[in-house]
């Protein structure tokens, strides 16, 4: 498999091994091999390679590859549900007590198809670092990005995200004009996804890049009190024009004649009222990324989107070639407001860095 991309750039820039790490990769294949899809035999030829350019660092700076840990995955969920076996060289091996080994010393990168953040993040008391690249293919072009720069892409967001009140946007599309506000009072950044884990205990997603915070839903007894996010968000779903209109950060009405928005009022609003809560504001900073329909990719494409419910679904990513247009602003206690997107592009102030 010929990458399109310096993998060994970005294993440095984002992992940095050093003397006496360990790395081990994991994928997952199943038992079978008859029953393999296209796709889980792409994500193992695409980890062997990988594998093989980590073993060629490694040869050089005086780290360690394993062997591939390869998991016949059957539930990604983290434990008690977590269910797999693993193999590495053909042979099995006992994969709980694998990874209970991990340590401080170990990097892991798993390329599988359901993604097994959650139990990477579940384990990460034991001081091991990661990536995880869920659902992805070696072609992904955020893979092309530099990530030298997107550390500082990040933190240059996020020292604004962590001083803003609010979020303002206005959206665009054919004489049509919909404002919403996210409120973000007192709200923390939250980052797994600034490309750069090079500590023990820090884990990244693979692409990277997505500076990620979640607005203040409104917490009984909180001397901020109800939530200020409110208006409407449109998005395109299959062509389908579907508007999400939030008040107190939930979503209370979704707007649209077709199939699509039939199907987000069944998921959203008809049963668990957690589905309804407005849960994440992202902004993607990886200048290689662009949206091709999967999770790990659209939410690293310079734009932005925002999520909803406890595992943050996201609808749409507003950027630069999408027909929507987008104005956004950060609001500050000061009372001063700046320009953050403006037409679904960067402002200067971040473009710079870009």
């Amino acid at each position: 498999m010929r990458l399109e991309y310096d993998i060994k750039k970005l294993f440095m820039d984002a992992f940095a091994p050093q003397p006496g790490e360990v790395v081990t990769f994991v994928t997952d294949f199943p038992a079978d091999a008859a029953q393999a899809s296209e796709e889980t035999k792409h994500r193992r030829e695409m980890t062997e390679t990988w594998h093989s350019a980590m073993c060629e660092l490694a040869d050089h700076l005086g780290f360690t590859v394993r062997p591939v840990l390869v998991i016949d995955l059957r539930n990604p969920a983290p434990v008690p549900a977590f269910d797999a076996d693993g193999s590495m060289d053909g042979q099995p091996v006992d994969l709980a007590a694998v990874m209970d080994s991990w340590r401080e010393k170990d990097i892991i990168i798993a390329i599988t198809g359901p993604s097994i953040t959650a139990e990477l993040v579940r384990r990460l008391g034991q001081n091991f670092r990661f990536g995880s690249a869920p659902g992805v293919t070696a072609d992904f072009e955020g893979f092309k990005a530099d990530y030298s720069k997107i550390p500082l892409r990040f933190e240059i967001l996020v020292s604004r995200m962590a001083k803003a009140v609010a979020a303002h946007f206005t959206f665009r599309l054919e004489g049509m004009v919909w404002k919403c506000s996210l409120d973000l009072r007192g709200q923390r950044y939250q980052f797994c996804e600034n490309g750069s884990a090079h500590r023990p205990g820090e884990f990244i997603n693979l692409p990277s890049g997505c500076a990620n915070i979640p607005p203040y839903a409104g917490i009984a007894g909180d001397p901020r009190g109800p939530s200020r996010s409110c208006g409407e968000i449109p998005a395109l779903i299959d062509d389908e024009l579907v508007v999400y209109r939030i008040e107190g950060n939930r979503i209370i009405e979704i707007i649209g004649s077709g199939d699509a928005a039939a199907d987000e009022r069944q998921h959203v609003l008809g049963g668990d009222p957690a589905m309804a809560v407005v849960t994440k504001l992202g902004l993607g900073v990886n200048d290689q990324a662009r949206c091709n329909g999967s999770h790990v990719g659209d939410e690293k494409t310079m734009g932005m989107h925002w999520g909803y419910g406890p595992k943050k679904h996201f609808p749409d990513t507003i950027w630069a070639e999408h027909p929507v247009q987008m104005d956004m602003d950060f609001e500050y206690y000061d009372g001063r407001f700046e320009p953050i997107f403006r037409d679904s592009m960067y402002t200067v102030n971040l473009g710079e860095l870009f």
